[in-house]
């Protein structure tokens, strides 16, 4: 504490001291270097009145010397007294949590096997179902209408026919008469018949409200299956199929239709 007061008392002395002996050292060395300058300079040169010596040299003032500095006394530092570290608290043993139970996985359930689709079966085609194509026509008549009753001219068509050809359905067993008298029942054509157990057959007596004889004693109905007149009755005659079945009216006992001499 003392130096950090005293210190620049101590110090700038010294430094003046240390200047001045550096002053006068270099004074008198400058001095005997330029003596035999000064010598030749004399002598060629008139010498310059001498200039008075100082009487006594100059002298610097003695340094005082620095007081001893005082002894410091020691700082007695106070002891740190450290706090006793508490021991921990002892942890209370406790029981170990029990584990917790995994819960058991479901177990996958199986995928459903599809039921084996029964493989689709061929559908059956519907059955055949066998036909014929029947016509009415009486084109004849017109040929002969002076021997027509004239009470029936209005019966008979411009075009001689009664029924034009059409497809039939028929089941198997079925004769001509048969789908003729279903026809007729389905145009609202007219159509008489009768039975004859002499020929086991039925007579077809006349269509369309034309009779046998309304044209002469030699005229009436007649069929023929594929361009053929059968020789028996017509309810006699089985169907096959693709038949075709046409009924005309004669007026010469089939001479003038193609089939002479031969009856239903």
């Amino acid at each position: 504490m003392w130096w950090k007061r005293h210190k620049w008392h101590v110090i700038v002395p010294l430094l003046v001291a240390a200047a001045l002996c550096a002053a006068f050292f270099l004074g008198g060395t400058k001095q005997a270097a330029l003596q035999p300058v000064l010598q030749t300079a004399e002598e060629t040169t008139p010498q310059p009145a001498p200039l008075p010596q100082p009487e006594t040299p100059f002298e610097p003032e003695p340094i005082p010397e620095p007081e001893p500095a005082p002894e410091l006394e020691p700082i007695s530092e106070p002891a740190l007294e450290l706090e006793p570290i508490p021991e921990p608290e002892p942890v209370p043993e406790t029981a170990p949590e029990p584990e917790p139970t995994p819960e058991p996985v479901p177990e996958p359930e199986p995928a459903p096997v599809p039921e084996p689709q029964p493989e689709p079966q061929p559908q059956p085609e519907p059955p055949h179902e066998p036909t014929c194509t029947i016509s009415v026509s009486c084109a004849t008549i017109l040929q002969n209408m002076d021997l027509l009753d004239p009470n029936k001219a209005a019966f008979v068509p411009e075009s001689g026919v009664l029924l034009g050809a059409t497809a039939v359905p028929f089941t198997e067993g079925e004769t001509v008469f048969d789908v003729l008298l279903r026809v007729c029942r389905e145009h609202g054509l007219h159509m008489e018949y009768a039975d004859t157990p002499l020929y086991g057959s039925a007579y077809i007596e006349g269509i369309g409200n034309l009779y046998e004889f309304d044209v002469g004693e030699l005229s009436g109905w007649m069929y023929r299956v594929n361009g053929t007149f059968p020789n028996y009755g017509c309810s006699k005659y089985t169907l096959s199929d693709g038949d075709v079945i046409e009924w005309v009216y004669t007026c010469d006992l089939g001479a003038d239709v193609g089939g002479g001499g031969v009856g239903q």
